[in-house]
């Protein structure tokens, strides 16, 4: 982290703070010492597997409680992949991931 910010200080008061969630409820951007990272930043910093954290801090130890993966706004390719590989349909995966939507064929009228 300090690679990136050169400024970057951890004092006594070991400030950690969650400071603006996403839409979602992933973290948007983050307090730590003296600077404000952003969730999605963090996570790859730390190889979290995803922005959707809760932080607990006991002494000196700090503790990230991870939900779930990626970045929440889509299909996980994983997941996918792991639906299709157990015979599921396109369209079964694609109603899994995305509730309440109908898959029609658009024929082109030109």
């Amino acid at each position: 982290m300090k690679e990136n910010y050169s400024n970057f200080y951890f004092d006594n008061d070991r400030t950690i703070q969650i400071l603006e969630y996403t839409e979602s409820g992933r973290v948007k951007t983050i307090k730590i010492g003296n600077v404000n990272i952003s969730g999605v930043e963090l996570r790859g910093i730390l190889g979290l597997k995803s922005a959707n954290f809760e932080i607990s801090i006991e002494g000196e130890n700090v503790t990230f409680n991870v939900i779930g993966y990626g970045h929440g706004v889509g299909m996980s390719q994983t997941g996918a992949d792991a639906l299709a590989n157990q015979g599921y349909q396109y369209y079964e995966i694609i109603k899994h991931y995305y509730t309440g939507v109908d898959i029609t064929n658009i024929k082109n009228n030109v």
